[in-house]
């Protein structure tokens, strides 16, 4: 009966351990050269498009830093995004309900956040194609 109980943990504790993986930052990514010719205001108007089109609610910070926040169901993610003509970070914040522990959490978030980088860079460059 012991046996069974210590096997019933281990497959609980494994299953738990196979929805977490490392928090994912992303920091100083760089933009192709030819965004140097868009305005910090564009550059700004684009990320918080890019953002908003995955449901992502982004606040301004200041120039060059927004908050944003992904809140589906009943988990919440917030990061950090900081941009200047050159690169652009996505740093985790806050999370509710991803199981962070301080290194570990939800693997839905990586998803979540590689999506908004890969959706930043991706308008952020067609944008500065356009201006060409």
């Amino acid at each position: 009966m012991r046996s069974l109980k210590l096997a019933a943990v281990a497959i609980v504790f494994a299953a738990l351990s196979a929805c977490t993986a490392t928090v994912q930052n992303f920091s100083n990514q760089p933009f192709p050269s030819d965004v140097e010719k868009l305005s910090m205001e564009e550059i700004e108007a684009t990320i918080i498009e890019a953002a908003s089109a995955r449901d992502w609610i982004v606040q301004r910070e200041g120039e060059g830093h927004l908050k944003a926040t992904y809140a589906p169901r009943s988990h919440s993610a917030e990061v950090a995004i900081s941009f200047d003509k050159k690169n652009y970070s996505i740093i985790y914040v806050d999370s509710t309900n991803l199981n962070y522990n301080g290194t570990q959490i939800h693997r839905n978030y990586n998803r979540w956040v590689n999506n908004l980088r890969q959706d930043i860079l991706r308008a952020v460059s067609a944008r500065a194609a356009l201006a060409n």
